[in-house]
């Protein structure tokens, strides 16, 4: 692999409007975000339809967590070795695969959708064929974003680049939620099988190093060599600790939306979009917060404050039951969601070594991605019968519980840099 560090894309030159466009201003990293975010716009939109297709077949949020549990295994299985081949691939090459795979799967899902033959285990085993291809792409993408900008700008291309999947929910959603009465829910996922065209378009054209094939090793020795390295740095487990109790027990509310659409909001699929862009809506504004700030805390204590507002936000969503209230909560956890997200990543980035990057991210993929889902299902199983609320709020309590014991006890979290 190619030193990383060689080559970085320079700023344009000159302050300006330029300088006002902060980490957007690096050509590379502009062209990789920009595409991604209308990839990721498409990912809501399918991820909205297929929600409340599963909610209006089954009424059921046991059924709605199982559906987002099938695209979570895969994510939590094979997103380590998705670093290894990360770190041992072209990365441009890795993406071209992983995005035309996911291409193809929406497009299959929309087929069958739009031939009346679409069922819930076809919304299961699509969603785990697509999560598999999301293991090899989430971590190379990670991965390749400290060879877009230099090293000063790392924080804010980190905190722009978590926005990509949590803010895509801004458009997506509230898109899908006005586009599905109009068109119908398959030509919704046409669309979405269309957005990952601009992805192609910005693949093709970064100026990236050359690549420099790294000497072979056996998969299991570079997985061996990977988890010695992070279990090794005591800042990498904890921060991988608390994210994965976070992912279990305090993302869920966005793949739960459907259920506090009809059960607890009383809202048809257009409310459901807002329901789920709210948060979106959020996490853009904290990836700009982060990546604009002229002064913030340092990175441990960011992502403690982050915590604990994002918690506190989530338990007034469980609790409420106004749709105005509720949607201003979710643009709050939102954006604090995305400052933790930024927190984390940035930690573990400035952690690792380069030639790690790939399977120390792929171990953020599978808490902040690959748990998620598996989440949404336990919270899903505990809502049966105690309801959405009171599982939504249950969860944030053990999140709670959690951070704030390892936050007095380990010390190294508190004061990372």
């Amino acid at each position: 692999m190619a030193d990383l560090t060689a080559k970085r894309p320079r700023p344009a030159a000159g302050g300006g409007p330029w300088r006002r466009l902060g980490v957007l201003r690096h050509r590379n990293f502009a062209l990789f975000w920009f595409s991604l975010v209308v990839s990721h716009s498409g990912t809501w939109m399918q991820i909205m339809v297929v929600g409340w297709l599963t909610e209006e077949l089954t009424h059921s949020p046991f059924w709605v967590g199982l559906v987002s549990a099938a695209r979570g295994v895969p994510m939590v299985v094979l997103p380590f070795v998705g670093g290894v081949a990360a770190d041992r691939m072209d990365r441009r090459t890795l993406l071209w695969i992983t995005q035309l795979s996911q291409a193809l799967l929406g497009l299959t899902l929309a087929v069958l959708v739009a031939a009346g033959a679409a069922q819930v285990w076809h919304f299961a085993a699509l969603g785990f064929l697509a999560a598999v291809a999301g293991a090899f792409d989430q971590p190379t993408r990670q991965a390749i974003v400290p060879s877009l900008v230099p090293r000063e700008d790392l924080r804010k291309a980190v905190a722009l680049h978590a926005v990509v999947f949590t803010g895509g929910a801004l458009i997506g959603p509230a898109a899908a939620g006005l586009l599905v009465p109009v068109i119908g829910a398959a030509a919704v996922l046409f669309i979405n099988a269309a957005s990952t065209l601009p992805v192609f378009a910005a693949l093709a054209l970064l100026r990236l190093p050359r690549f420099q094939p790294r000497p072979r090793e056996a998969v299991l020795h570079s997985v061996r060599d990977g988890l010695r390295f992070a279990f090794s740095r005591e800042l990498i487990v904890v921060v991988i600790a608390v994210s994965a109790i976070a992912s279990l027990f305090g993302r869920s509310f966005q793949m739960l939306a459907p259920s506090f659409a009809s059960t607890v909001l009383h809202v048809d699929v257009t409310g459901l979009g807002w329901i789920v862009a709210a948060p979106g809506l959020g996490a853009v504004l904290g990836a700009f917060v982060v990546a604009s700030a002229g002064w913030l805390p340092s990175t441990g204590r960011l992502a403690g404050l982050a915590a604990a507002g994002y918690l506190t936000a989530l338990a007034g969503f469980a609790l409420s039951t106004n749709l105005a209230l509720s949607l201003a909560l979710l643009v709050l956890v939102g954006l604090l969601n995305t400052v933790f997200s930024a927190a984390v990543r940035t930690m573990l980035l400035l952690a690792a070594d380069e030639a790690y990057y790939g399977r120390v991210m792929s171990l953020n993929t599978i808490t902040f991605i690959g748990l998620s889902p598996i989440g949404a299902l336990l919270i899903g199983a505990i809502a049966e019968p105690l309801g959405v609320q009171a599982a939504t709020l249950l969860g944030a309590a053990v999140v709670a519980a959690v951070f704030g014991f390892t936050w007095v006890t380990r010390p190294v979290l508190r004061r990372a840099k």
